[in-house]
C-alpha cells in the first residue's frame, strides 16, 4: 500500500501533466491563434487605414484643388468686378467733368446772355431816345418851317408896310412939297 500512495498521486501527476499538457497545447493554440487573428485583424486595419489615409490624402488633394479652383475663380470675380467698378468709377468720373464742363459752359452762356440782354435793353434805350430826337427834330424842323414862313410872311408883310410907309412918306413929302410951294 504503501506504493499505492506513491504510485497514485504520481499516476494523477501524469494525468494531470496529460491534461495539463493538452491544455497548455490548446491554450498556446489558442494564444498564438488569437495572436495570429490579432496580428491578421492588425494588418486588415492597417490596410484599411492605409487605403482610408490614401482616399483621404486623395480627397484632400481633390479638395485642395477644388478651393485652388474657386480660389482662382473668386479672385478673378473679384478682379472682373474691381475692372468693373474702376470703370464705373472712370464712367461717372468722366459724367462728373462733363456735367461741371457743361454747367460753366451754361453759365457761360447764361452770362453773356445776360450781358447781351443789357446791351440789346441799352441799344433799345438808344434807339428810343435817337427815334425821340428824330421826331423832336422833325417836330422842330416842321415849327421851324412854320415859324420861317410865318416870319417870312411877317417880313413880306412889314416890308410892305415900310414900302407903303415910305411910299406914303414920299407921297406926304410931295403934297407936303406941293403946298409949300403952292
Amino acid at each position: 500500500m504503501k506504493k499505492l500512495y506513491f504510485i497514485i498521486p504520481i499516476l494523477a501527476a501524469v494525468v494531470f501533466y496529460f491534461f495539463y499538457a493538452s491544455a497548455k497545447t490548446d491554450i498556446k493554440k489558442q494564444q498564438d491563434a488569437r495572436a495570429a487573428a490579432l496580428i491578421e485583424e492588425q494588418k486588415v486595419r492597417a490596410a484599411r487605414d492605409l487605403e482610408i489615409r490614401k482616399k483621404a490624402h486623395q480627397d484632400a488633394l481633390e479638395a485642395q484643388a477644388k478651393r485652388q479652383k474657386e480660389r482662382e475663380a473668386r479672385e478673378a470675380d473679384e478682379a472682373r468686378k474691381a475692372e468693373e467698378t474702376q470703370k464705373l468709377t472712370d464712367e461717372r468720373d468722366l459724367a462728373f467733368r462733363e456735367r461741371e464742363r457743361q454747367n460753366k459752359q451754361v453759365q457761360r452762356l447764361n452770362d453773356d446772355l445776360s450781358i447781351a440782354r443789357e446791351q440789346l435793353a441799352k441799344i433799345k434805350e438808344q434807339i428810343r431816345l435817337q427815334q425821340l430826337q428824330v421826331d423832336y427834330l422833325k417836330k422842330s424842323a416842321g415849327e421851324v418851317l412854320q415859324n420861317k414862313s410865318s416870319f417870312e410872311q411877317t417880313l413880306t408883310l412889314i416890308d410892305a408896310a415900310e414900302k407903303a410907309a415910305a411910299d406914303a412918306a414920299r407921297a406926304a413929302a410931295a403934297a407936303a412939297a406941293a403946298r409949300r410951294s403952292s
